[in-house]
């Protein structure tokens, strides 16, 4: 079947506005990783409704948070584990960020775990019930990705799980020229690639707060995977992953 070109130019145009209407990979988009779980408050999910009790009581105190800059709320009860129940609160920020999640343990009133986020909104929660919980968030040192933390109970506490790679997978642009490097430590320089360049941030490691602390694990247009190192000196090159203005 032949078409006019009128016609191919219709369909190219459509195409192109489907494509373009996809939200791109490691942005501010929302989270959609436990949509199949059951939500019981906002951005909360758990594995089984009967793991959340939402709190009735009185409005808790705001502790050592200012109610001139912070709104602490009780969402409710959550079971983490079999012999672990925790409260989970948040406290928003009204003037700036971050804002903070915390669960507290229903027994002592004892802060388990502070989480700060950029937004309450922009973050989402899954409890499976086995003392384990997750926590996909936008990155608070980066420009637009998201990642997940996984936090686990050990004993009547809590604790992060330290992952070996933090997982972006992000696109970004190169804003000067950036030499990539076969390992965090290492000057051995795997590629270098200018500024103009699209590439993707596939990781990051863990553990660092600042850009300039941190090293990235970028692939090229080519295909090619090398460390990007910041130190926040002019030879290392800069990409837009950190720089959001």
């Amino acid at each position: 079947m032949k078409h006019s070109i009128f016609q191919i130019a219709l369909i190219l145009s459509l195409w192109s506005g489907i494509s373009s209407a996809q939200p791109p990979i490691g942005t501010d988009a929302p989270a959609n990783l436990f949509t199949e779980k059951a939500l019981v408050a906002p951005h909360i999910h758990v594995e089984n409704l009967s793991q959340f009790l939402k709190w009735s009581g009185k409005p808790i105190p705001q502790g050592d948070y200012s109610p001139e800059y912070f709104e602490k709320t009780r969402l409710g009860t959550i079971t983490f584990s079999s012999d672990l129940r925790v409260h989970i609160d948040v406290i928003r920020d009204t003037v700036h960020f971050p804002s903070y999640f915390e669960l507290v343990d229903s027994h002592s009133g004892i802060v388990l775990g502070k989480y700060p986020v950029f937004d309450p909104q922009d973050a989402e929660w899954y409890f499976s019930g086995n003392g384990t919980a997750y926590l996909n968030q936008k990155h608070l040192s980066l420009c637009g990705p998201r990642y997940t933390r996984k936090i686990v109970q050990k004993g009547k506490g809590l604790a992060e799980v330290t992952q070996g790679l933090v997982y972006v997978g992000a696109e970004t642009d190169v804003e000067s020229a950036t030499q990539l490097y076969e390992s965090p430590t290492s000057r051995t320089v795997v590629a270098t690639v200018v500024p103009g360049t699209k590439v993707t941030v596939l990781g990051l490691v863990p553990g660092k707060s600042e850009f300039f602390e941190m090293a990235f694990l970028v692939k090229t247009p080519f295909g090619l995977t090398g460390w990007h190192v910041p130190r926040d000196k002019l030879g290392d090159g800069r990409i837009s992953i950190y720089q959001c203005n």
